[in-house]
């Protein structure tokens, strides 16, 4: 099959899920023998497409648009206005579905859906990955600071879904909490589950010695899902380990760092290291990962990361939803449990090493980019 891909830029470093996923099931397919193809608004950098086998690439700006008119409705206008993608560039992507007689078009992002009104004839996906309604929902308890915004948003992304819902074919979720959200909120019917893989020859165990006493953390520090893991942990759990282990150790690695998040470095024993060009290392050198989510949905990118580098994990359960199978892990979903499992992985360094072996053939074995690209496939091919 011939697949076009469809993102507003392919971003590197890759810290947004939408570029880690559409670069991994895009060389996924194209591994597996089918002719991959990308469309972007923006040119993206070498780094981004490095590995990339890509039969087409195309900059929309530089595409001569398609004359025909598009066909959207009131409301699809209205939201293709509000994200600010002009028409000519849709238009442009007509032009190279029918020129490159794309199969399937795929969209990866959130303010992509217009984009669907230039698939043609092709077969039109949605790679959402994550429902947005659902995502912001998930957070009012977590962040009663924000009700106002998280409602305000939840509403808009779930008319915007309604809207776009007759133009999707299918749709590509990570797991049934998102398949169940998404038949609710858009109103598609053909919506496949497809977990999140992950690299693991790019994120394999390292030779390292980790830090005694020490844990780490790391992702888009700014994100709403981040941001409230973190602050539950540094504010209802790190104390509790400080106060038993006063030379305990935490680094939060990640983009962009929001202040209050920066100004957490150098106190309590934890150190921010703002936008790292690679996370392996300082991860290799802590003993423990912590994955202290309570709101969010979908798959953590970072939950996988952590397993593929054999890295002993301490995690809500909160974290672990949506993944194929219960992964070797240890949980906890109060502060007091939680800074003592972490403890316990800290007392008995056997064990930790032998959690984090077991979590590397547990990824290896349930969460791989070509699995998922094959479940893709098939749920195409039967439609």
């Amino acid at each position: 099959m011939r697949f076009l891909f469809v993102k507003a830029r392919l971003g590197w470093p890759r810290t947004y899920g939408h570029d880690v996923h559409g670069y991994e099931m895009m060389r996924a397919l194209a591994a597996l023998g089918h002719e991959v193809a990308l469309a972007t608004d923006e040119p993206p950098s070498p780094q981004a497409l490095a590995g990339l086998p890509l039969s087409g690439r195309w900059v929309l700006d530089d595409v001569t648009p398609d004359p025909r008119p598009l066909a959207l409705s009131y409301l699809q206008e209205r939201y293709r206005s509000y994200w600010g993608i002009p028409t000519r560039r849709i238009s442009a992507l007509k032009h190279v579905v029918d020129d490159w007689k794309a199969d399937v078009v795929v969209v990866v992002g959130l303010e992509i859906l217009p984009y669907l009104a230039g698939a043609g004839t092709a077969q039109r996906i949605w790679y959402a990955a994550d429902e947005w309604v659902w995502h912001y929902v998930s957070q009012l308890r977590a962040d009663p600071r924000g009700v106002i915004d998280h409602v305000k948003a939840a509403l808009i992304k779930g008319f915007y879904e309604r809207a776009y819902g007759p133009l999707m074919d299918r749709v590509w979720v990570v797991s049934p909490a998102e398949r169940r959200a998404m038949r609710i909120v858009s109103g598609a019917t053909q919506i496949d589950v497809l977990p999140n893989g992950v690299d693991t020859d790019a994120f394999a165990p390292l030779p390292a010695t980790p830090a005694p006493h020490s844990a780490v953390f790391w992702g888009r520090l700014g994100f709403g899902p981040n941001l409230q893991a973190l602050r539950w942990f540094t504010e209802r759990v790190w104390p509790l380990v400080r106060r038993d282990t006063p030379d305990a150790t935490f680094a939060i690695l990640g983009a962009d760092p929001p202040p209050e998040i920066a100004a957490l470095d150098g106190r309590d024993g934890i150190v921010v290291v703002a936008n790292p060009v690679d996370l392996r290392p300082e991860i290799s050198r802590c003993a423990v990962v912590v994955m202290p989510f309570v709101s969010g949905g979908g798959i953590k990118n970072k939950f996988l990361e952590a397993a593929a580098m054999g890295r002993p994990i301490v995690t809500t359960t909160q974290a672990t939803r949506g993944l194929r199978t219960p992964p070797p892990v240890s949980c906890a979903d109060d502060p007091r449990s939680f800074a003592a499992a972490i403890r316990a992985l800290w007392a008995d360094p056997a064990r930790a090493h032998a959690l984090g072996q077991d979590a590397r053939t547990w990824v290896l074995m349930h969460h791989t980019w070509r699995a998922t690209a094959m479940s893709a496939v098939q749920s195409i091919a039967s439609r």
